[in-house]
């Protein structure tokens, strides 16, 4: 029979996994919201957060036995889950860091998390980042505000829309947009038609945060360098 030390141990124990518990169901929740309602993404959901529930189910059980301890929130069960109340439009695109000191960058990228995270190297280095995931709203974007934007990270593989057909739509807003292609792969004859018509440098994925910065602060060098050099033949 145990002891008054061992029922301690117990409800000592069933307090720090339920504790755990909810760790792990805040982080799937975080998960999710990165990785979208894919089924797949939901499918893992499905089955971590359902696992969860009984885990918590029964810890709430044995810290009841073991003198009350009272368990954290139950986990939200996908059935449960509703859509996210739409936030209200603003006047235009998010800037993130609007306060940054360095120039705007506007990434086009439909995969969330390489975006987001070439997005916080950047704005960690004082850029200020426009991210976006649909071409078509990038494009009206870059039209909004191509007096701003100074450079344009553009990722080559992207469903609907790929890099070259969105290329070519920046480029007849403003042909002198100035762009840098990225991308895991992507066919030679087409990144040299590119080139030859102002594409300003290409970025293997993956890329490292050295690798994306030097790429970022190259190209902007380059570009006020050039800026300045045509005013002083003006």
């Amino acid at each position: 029979m145990a002891d008054a030390r061992d029922i301690e141990w117990l409800k000592n124990s069933a307090n720090d996994l339920n504790n755990l518990l909810q760790v792990i169901a805040e982080s799937s929740k975080a998960l999710r919201k990165i990785c979208g309602a894919e089924p797949e993404a939901m499918r893992y959901y499905a089955f971590l957060t359902n696992g969860l529930d009984r885990a918590l189910g029964v810890t709430a059980d044995i810290s009841a036995r073991l003198g009350g301890i009272q368990a954290g929130p139950a986990v939200e069960k996908p059935s449960q889950i509703t859509a996210e109340p739409a936030k209200p439009r603003h006047a235009g695109p998010e800037i993130l860091n609007p306060g940054g000191s360095r120039e705007l960058i506007m990434l086009i990228d439909d995969e969330k998390i390489v975006i987001e995270l070439a997005a916080a190297l950047l704005t960690d280095e004082g850029y200020r980042v426009i991210a976006i995931t649909d071409p078509f709203a990038a494009i009206s974007t870059y039209k909004e505000l191509k007096n701003q934007i100074s450079l344009v990270m553009l990722d080559y593989t992207m469903p609907v829309l790929d890099g070259g057909e969105v290329f070519n739509e920046l480029k007849k807003i403003d042909p002198t947009a100035p762009i840098v292609l990225s991308s895991g792969f992507a066919e030679q004859d087409k990144i040299g038609g590119m080139l030859a018509r102002g594409l300003r440098g290409f970025l293997p994925k993956p890329y490292t945060r050295a690798k994306l910065l030097s790429q970022v602060r190259s190209t902007l060098d380059a570009l006020n360098s050039e800026r300045t050099g045509q005013r002083r033949v003006l």
